[in-house]
C-alpha cells in the first residue's frame, strides 16, 4: 500500500487551492443570441461580459427575476455521469429543477438585502424595470461515493478519493474535480423595450472543505455558488463602472 506522505500531501493541496478557482468557460449553450459580444474583463466576476453602452448611464429602479431556464444544460461525459445521482433520471430533473429555484430566490434575496437598496424587486417588469433571465447551462452533481471517501483522513487512505476525482478529470478533460460544477448564461433587458442591457456568462468549481458533509448531498455543493453570483451581481449594479468585485472564495474550512 502506498504510504501518504508530504511528497503528495504538499502537492494535493496546491492543486486543491488552485482547483477551486472560477472554472474554465462553458461552451456556448444557445441560450443567449449574440454571446460573441461578450468578452473578458479584469475586474468582472464572471468568465464573459457584455454592456450595451446605450444603457451604460442608465439607472434601473425595479427589478424582476425570471424563473431560471434549465433547457439548455449540456450532456456530461463519461466521467460527468459517474454517480449514483444518474440511476434516477426523474429524481435529477426534480433537483435540477430545485436548483433553478434556489438560484432564482438568491437573486431575489441578494436584491432584497442589499444596503443600499437599489432595486425593488417587482412581480411584473415595466418601464423602469431591469428584467433578468438567466439559465443553468452545466450542472454536474456531487459524486456522492467518492465524497463519502473524502471524509476519511488521508493518513487511512493514501492519496484518498480527492487523489481519484482530480485523476479522473483530468483523464475526462473535464471541470468537475468530483464535487460538481455549474455553469450559467445571464442577460438583463430594458423593462420598456425589451431592449438587451447586459449579458454575462461564468462556470464556477464549489468551494472546497476540509470536512464537507454537504457534499454528500448532491446538488448542495453548488449552492453557494448561486449565491456568490447574486451578490456579485448586485455589486456590479450597485457600484461605480470599474470596481472590483470580490471573487466567490474557494475554500471552506468546515461545512455541515
Amino acid at each position: 500500500m502506498l504510504k501518504p506522505s508530504s511528497t503528495w500531501s504538499l502537492p494535493l493541496a496546491a492543486f486543491l487551492l488552485l482547483a477551486g478557482c472560477r472554472a474554465k468557460p462553458a461552451p456556448d449553450s444557445g441560450f443567449l443570441h449574440d454571446p460573441k459580444l461578450m468578452k473578458t474583463d479584469a475586474v468582472v466576476p464572471f468568465n464573459r461580459i457584455y454592456v450595451n453602452s446605450k444603457f451604460k448611464e442608465t439607472r434601473f429602479t425595479e427589478i424582476y427575476v425570471a424563473p431560471v431556464n434549465t433547457d439548455y444544460v449540456m450532456a456530461e461525459n463519461i466521467w460527468e455521469q459517474a454517480t449514483v445521482a444518474q440511476l434516477n433520471k426523474d429524481d435529477v430533473k426534480k433537483n435540477v429543477s430545485m436548483l433553478a429555484d434556489y438560484m432564482r430566490n438568491a437573486f431575489v434575496k441578494a436584491a432584497q438585502n442589499d444596503p443600499k437598496k437599489r432595486f425593488k424587486v417587482v412581480d411584473k417588469p415595466g418601464p423602469g424595470t431591469l428584467i433578468l433571465e438567466m439559465a443553468i447551462v452545466q450542472v454536474v452533481p456531487s459524486k456522492v461515493e467518492l465524497q463519502a471517501l473524502s471524509l476519511v483522513p488521508v493518513s487511512f487512505v493514501g492519496l484518498g478519493a480527492t487523489g481519484v476525482m482530480a485523476g479522473g478529470s483530468a483523464l475526462a478533460q473535464s471541470e468537475d474535480l468530483g464535487k460538481g460544477v455549474i455553469a450559467m448564461e445571464a442577460r438583463a433587458r430594458d423593462g420598456a423595450t425589451g431592449e438587451v442591457v447586459c449579458m454575462f456568462a461564468d462556470r464556477e468549481h464549489p468551494p472546497f472543505a476540509i470536512m464537507d458533509v454537504k457534499a454528500l448531498f448532491w446538488w448542495e455543493p453548488v449552492k453557494p455558488i448561486c449565491d456568490g453570483w447574486a451578490r456579485q451581481f448586485v455589486e456590479l449594479e450597485t457600484s461605480p463602472r470599474g470596481t472590483p468585485i470580490k471573487e466567490i472564495p474557494n475554500f471552506q474550512l468546515l461545512v455541515w
